[in-house]
């Protein structure tokens, strides 16, 4: 679990605004698992964002945030073991390690993204005295309550401030990379510190170090009390002592004496520029490549629009204003001219406001050509819309690891099933319609594999073999991981993220997943808890495939009578399919 303080900018604190959101249960697919409140007298949720509303505003001096939203992550992993008991444990503890346990806040669960989070607004003003209370070095007391709860409740352990493995990128530097996919301009520096710190160690003044530094395309200025690094080619900025100590502005002013601006015309000879931070292939180059081309298209589109958009409000001021000068020169009364002059006003108005929502519907329509906003919006875009299995991998791609493998067999083997099932089921377009695609088979499994099962379970239940639909409805999406997220009907959840499967702990999403799983990786399953795997041992080796028999009877029967059924048929002939023979799995 990975806890955090999520800040807003200045001037946007509002305690009921946060608090709805936290609560907020009407979002597609139930985003809010459960809310309460904690520390307030009111029994309510509602009146308990009052309450928190009055006390806030009992205190008139305090000009900062008077709220803490604090946001706690959870791996998909450990969601069967997250009770609503355990989540206020959690959140109890947060409390005490903030110095907030006193403090009103109101708390929520939400599922809305792959990982399992909680939500909590704090309340910094003491209920009691009317003071604010704000809790110091958070990020170490935060780490350390997570490492508590994680041994607590058996969860996965994950990395805190008190592990510290290469170089260290502060939280918002992180958070762009992990949601852009490029490099942020921190990262860049700290992959040359030992170049800089071994240049600007020889440096004797202040233009030496400016000039080394502008080597890199890095600038050092004077920022509040201290100094920044620059980029020279953009507005990205860091704290020159988080490169390292010795580049504090004491320990250069002792060096250096009092700071001197940079001499025009210094020297470049690299500059920072974004780039992915999934490991290089041909694929993600070439991606790359296209992702580029693409935003410049974008750019060039919007511009030209905006230009067109300009030159067409430009063009009616001009109209107008003539028209306007062709009326003043008429022989009018001085009341009846006003009045024409106030209904061409009008009229001129009516032109602009029609020509500025065409501009803004055309706008829209060029933006929604481009339905994503960084490198990493562009690989989900290819992944979801055009099937791109590349992107998918390569968005699923990490630097210490290298991208998930697929079963390539079995994909084949699901596009035959498909297309057998398409051709026998002809006459029901409106079941088919649109959940196949030809392109989009060949190239993305996840997707494909869910298509599938949803329509061989129509065809068992035209059958008459099962009831309850579990595929009919669900919806799909792709996070900046790569995970593709299948969100059933009922709200479960179901998380392939190439090499393992984490679903919802209820009994029908276990059915599901366990569908999918056989589909995904053949009978030989390891299921421990809510994650499922492929065996890697003894029978179920790495490489095994599903029995063709297996998923050919489980199409046309179910995964419930299979093991009843005396023969299975093969793609070459048939063979005997003793109830034995069935996993333990499917006897549920």
């Amino acid at each position: 679990m990975i806890a955090k303080r999520i800040l807003r900018t200045s001037g946007q604190d509002n305690a009921r605004a946060l608090g709805q959101y936290i609560a907020d249960a009407s979002h597609e697919g139930e985003k809010c698992l459960l809310s309460w409140h904690e520390g307030c007298l009111a029994p309510d949720y509602d009146l308990a964002l009052a309450e928190i509303e009055a006390t806030q505003a009992m205190n008139t001096r305090c000009q900062r945030d008077k709220t803490y939203h604090l946001m706690v992550s959870f791996r998909p992993e450990d969601e069967a073991k997250l009770t609503p008991e355990a989540f206020q444990d959690i959140e109890q503890t947060m409390a005490e390690a903030l110095g907030l346990s006193e403090h009103q806040r109101v708390c929520g669960v939400h599922k809305n993204t792959n990982n399992l989070h909680l939500h909590v607004a704090y309340n910094l003003i003491r209920p009691d005295q009317f003071t604010i209370n704000e809790p110091y070095y958070d990020f170490f007391k935060l780490s350390k309550a997570c490492r508590v709860m994680e041994e607590k409740f058996g969860l996965e352990i994950d990395n805190g401030v008190e592990v510290v493995k290469g170089k260290k990128v502060n939280q918002r530097a992180a958070a762009m990379e992990a949601h852009s996919g490029e490099q942020s301009f921190q990262s860049f520096v700290l992959d040359r510190r030992d170049q800089i710190l071994t240049e600007v160690t020889k440096a004797a003044s202040w233009q030496e170090a400016h000039q080394i530094l502008s080597g890199y395309g890095i600038g050092i200025k004077e920022q509040g009390n201290g100094l920044a690094l620059v980029n020279l080619q953009g507005k990205e900025t860091m704290k020159a002592s988080a490169l390292d100590r010795s580049l504090s502005k004491g320990k250069l002013v002792a060096r250096f004496g009092k700071y001197v601006k940079p001499e025009p015309g210094q020297p470049t000879q690299e500059t920072y520029t974004r780039k992915p931070i999934q490991p290089r292939s041909p694929e993600r180059d070439q991606l790359y490549k296209n992702y580029q081309a693409a935003i410049q298209e974008k750019i060039a589109k919007v511009d030209a629009e905006k230009e067109y958009g300009q030159a067409e409000v430009t063009k009616i001021y001009a109209q107008w204003d003539k028209a306007k000068e062709i009326l003043r020169k008429e022989t009018f009364s001085r009341r009846s001219l006003a009045t024409r002059l106030d209904l061409l006003r009008m009229r001129q108005m009516e032109a602009l406001t029609q020509a500025r929502l065409e501009h803004r519907e055309r706008l829209t329509a060029v933006k929604a050509e481009y339905p994503w906003h960084n490198w990493n919006g562009y690989l989900k875009h290819q992944a979801e819309q055009y099937g791109n299995k590349t992107a998918l991998e390569v968005l699923r791609s990490r630097p210490e690891s290298a991208p998930a493998k697929t079963s390539l067999d079995l994909d084949t083997y699901l596009l035959e099933q498909a297309q057998e099932k398409l051709k026998a089921a002809k006459r029901e377009k409106e079941m088919v319609q649109g959940s196949l695609n030809a392109g989009r088979r060949k190239a993305m499994t996840a997707v494909n594999r869910m298509n599938l099962l949803a329509i061989q379970e129509q065809l068992r239940i035209k059958a008459g073999i099962e009831q309850s639909p579990m595929f009919a409805g669900y919806r799909q999406a792709i996070d900046n991981r790569g995970v593709v997220i299948f969100t059933l009907a009922d709200g479960g959840t179901i998380r392939d993220t190439g090499k393992k499967l984490h679903f919802s702990p209820d009994g029908a999403t276990r059915e599901a997943a366990m569908r999918y799983a056989l589909a995904k990786f053949g009978k030989a399953l390891a299921v421990k808890s809510n994650t499922i795997e492929r065996k890697r041992d003894g029978r179920g080796a790495e490489g095994s495939k599903p029995h063709p028999g297996i998923l050919r009877e489980s199409a046309r029967y179910g995964l419930r009578t299979l093991s009843k059924l005396p023969l299975a048929f093969g793609r070459k002939g048939s063979e005997m399919f003793l109830p034995g023979h069935a996993h333990a799995d499917l006897e549920r």
